[in-house]
């Protein structure tokens, strides 16, 4: 079994970037593996706060992309392409607030939501499971079709349950683990691509952003 390290490599760099987190390297790792965004992309970050994957999410798009991140707590913007919120994704008036604020349908939504953990796993699970589908009910009103989705998850009975859902929106879903990740973590991640937008779903009307 890995040992844990609280100060590894992955901390080290993170302090050594100025980084606010070791999670940055998850999202540039998957980004770079799966290929999700092109310079000029729009992309959501759910859970944004501290600001790690913005980080990376602004230099993968590009000053002339656009990241809209949003979180129950307030985040910095940490570069002039993006923008950042306090919000609830369960609540209709913050996805509006996405949408403005993108001002086109998202090329990614990412999700590195997480519920504050109890310490029992079933219920960790399954209050993951709510907020991995709160996400990919919020990625249903925010991404173009084609579009791609990275969303964790927490290993365990709920996990197929997961990936049925995300497989009826995309063609296309993959797991992995990123190198980043914590050795002992049940921390995975889903890569779904291949937005499947359903004609006749109303996207949420847009509001003014929020920030």
């Amino acid at each position: 079994m890995a040992k844990y390290e609280p100060h590894d490599r992955f901390y080290r760099k993170a302090r050594e970037r100025g980084l606010p987190s070791r999670a940055a390297f998850k999202i540039e790792e998957l980004l770079a593996r799966f290929r999700l965004v092109r310079p000029g992309a729009r992309v959501v970050d759910l859970g944004c706060a501290p600001g790690g994957w913005l980080s990376m999410l602004a230099v993968a798009v590009g000053p002339q992309g656009r990241v809209a991140g949003v979180d129950l707590t307030a985040c910095p913007a940490s570069a002039a392409n993006v923008i950042t919120m306090v919000g609830d994704i369960r609540e209709p008036a913050s996805v509006a607030a996405l949408a403005a604020a993108l001002g086109a349908p998202a090329d990614l939504v990412t999700s590195d939501l997480a519920p504050k953990l109890s310490g029992v796993v079933e219920r960790d699970q399954a209050r993951m499971l709510e907020l991995a589908l709160a996400a990919l009910e919020c990625a249903r009103a925010l991404l173009r079709p084609g579009g791609a989705m990275v969303v964790k998850l927490f290993m365990g009975g709920d996990f197929g349950e997961a990936v049925e859902a995300f497989a009826r929106d995309f063609a296309q879903v993959e797991r992995t683990r990123t190198r980043a990740s914590r050795p002992g973590s049940s921390e995975m991640y889903l890569v779904a691509r291949g937005f499947r937008a359903v004609p006749g779903r109303a996207a949420v009307p847009p509001a003014d952003p929020v920030g």
